[in-house]
């Protein structure tokens, strides 16, 4: 692997300078057993809890997942709309098709309607208004109307475009197939069941620039491919008691579909196709962040237990991250109202302080001073308390000097005024520091180093002025592309940010 410093090699010190601009789960996690072809995504983006749900297709085929099978039951024809039927209803009768159990509901009157109870097993439901606890869903088009639940073999029928490539919701489409069920609730859940592959054609486009370097594509497509594995679960068979086990989110993955789907995102999937992250010869979980500000943090740091692939490593690369350094600021008030919101009540706020820090330099433990008081909050219950990018960040306070830093030579120890200094590139250029920016970067040839600028203007104010967002555990996507532009490969790029591992299928 190439050597991380040998771009510094000639260079005494380079200062970045980012603008100020405002612009991300957890154990290790072995491959799951059975089909690895296909899996269940919880749609909780926008199809979550709802009271009802439209297919908008034109034609779409019903039908049932047997043993990681579909088998298709009926086409229907036109927008099909789904609501969860909260009343009883009383079921009889036993018959091989819907035309059979059409016949017998229009024999029993208005009130009953074919019900579907698995492949070729259909009954009639007639319908009561008394209340139960047993939803299920009424799905209705122009020229059906059945109801369904789950049967005694646990499956809920899913549901596959006959008309194209996707199943239309309307604001999103995704390849594969739908399942919509209450799974015990009075609300509809909605789950995509899709072929791993597919799959990561829209979660790499979504995690990551469609516009970068291939080759940092290609590392997050065998990030996302490693972590789906793991998290996942596989099969296409409903799971009553566990629907999904990742979702749509960036609490899993981001997916958004068919239509997220990128030309480039999708040729990084085929590129790296079946390959994944082992350590130990054990396929484990690809966790990536943002922008780590510098440097990557260990697992043990952030969410407690260690894992010999999750270690903090150095990441010089990320030289144009998608996040630039920020600030955010709270006045004693604003930390007071976060920690009553966290039932932590120290009074009046009187001085705050970073008092554990992580080796990557982030702030692992701030105690919370107050008259009544004081309170330790550690790793990251910080960044979700303050809502802040990442836990690698300054406090700033009124009576402060930010904007020096110390300069060490053979004889004496010098503070020095960034403002005043001047930055030296890469070429030998010397170029004045600007006085209009915020933050200050150093580079260095482990880690980057953000220097504020600014004091708060009263002492009932802090500055948290940090760099990076996430969580900075395994591949920093902006290091990544950092890295990618300096030449390295994908597979260089993740055995820097996993230690200790393999790139196979």
């Amino acid at each position: 692997m190439k050597n991380l410093n040998k771009i510094f090699k000639n260079l005494i010190l380079i200062i970045f300078i980012f603008f100020l601009c405002i612009y991300n789960t957890k154990s290790e996690g072995i491959a799951a057993p059975g089909d690895t072809s296909v899996i269940r995504v919880g749609l909780e983006g926008i199809y979550h809890n709802m009271s009802s749900m439209t297919i908008r297709n034109k034609s779409i085929v019903l039908g049932y997942c047997v043993n990681n099978s579909f088998n298709e039951e009926i086409t229907i024809k036109g927008e099909i709309t789904f609501i969860p039927y909260k009343d009883s209803f009383s079921v009889s009768g036993s018959y091989s098709s819907y035309e059979d159990a059409l016949k017998a509901a229009k024999d029993k009157g208005n009130n009953a309607i074919p019900m579907l109870t698995y492949v070729g097993q259909w009954s009639v439901a007639t319908l009561n208004s008394g209340k139960t606890d047993k939803y299920a869903v009424r799905l209705k088009s122009n020229e059906i109307d059945i109801l369904y639940t789950i049967d005694d073999r646990g499956q809920y029928p899913q549901f596959a475009s006959d008309d194209g490539v996707y199943v239309d919701l309307g604001e999103r489409q995704y390849r594969g197939r739908i399942e919509i069920g209450t799974y015990g609730n009075s609300k509809l859940k909605t789950i995509n069941i899709v072929e791993l592959e597919e799959y990561l054609y829209s979660v790499v486009a979504c995690e990551m620039t469609a516009s970068w370097h291939m080759e940092a594509l290609k590392s997050q497509a065998v990030c996302a491919r490693s972590y789906a594995v793991c998290q996942a679960g596989f099969g296409g068979s409903t799971n009553v008691s566990s629907p999904y086990t990742i979702n749509d989110t960036s609490q899993s993955q981001v997916y958004r579909g068919y239509n997220s789907e990128h030309e480039r995102s999708i040729a990084a999937v085929k590129a790296t196709t079946g390959e994944m992250i082992y350590y130990k010869n054990q396929v484990v979980r690809g966790y990536y962040s943002s922008t780590s500000g510098g440097s990557t943090e260990n697992v043990e740091d952030v969410w407690g237990s260690p894992y010999g692939y999750l270690r903090q490593v150095s990441d010089i690369y990320e030289l144009n991250p998608e996040l630039d350094p920020w600030i955010k600021e709270f006045t004693k008030d604003d930390i007071k109202k976060v920690l009553l919101e966290n039932n932590i009540d120290v009074g009046n706020i009187t001085d705050i302080r970073p008092c554990i820090y992580t080796n990557s330099n982030r702030v692992y433990a701030m105690e919370v001073i107050g008259d009544k008081g004081k309170h330790t909050i550690t790793k990251e219950k910080l960044r979700i308390y303050f809502s802040i990018y990442s836990t690698k960040y300054k406090v700033v306070k009124y009576d402060d000097n930010p904007d020096y830093v110390s300069v060490v030579t053979d004889s004496k120890v010098s503070a020095v005024d960034i403002g005043s200094s001047y930055i030296i590139s890469g070429k030998g250029g010397a170029t004045k520091a600007s006085q209009n920016i915020d933050q200050y970067v150093v580079l260095s040839a482990d880690n980057l180093t953000n220097y504020p600028r600014v004091a708060p203007k009263d002492a009932d104010t802090f500055y948290l002025a940090g760099m990076g967002y996430g969580h900075g555990v395994g591949m920093s996507q902006s290091g990544a592309r950092g890295m990618a532009e300096n030449g390295f490969t994908y597979k260089e790029i993740l055995q820097h940010y996993y230690t200790n591992v393999e790139i196979r299928k």
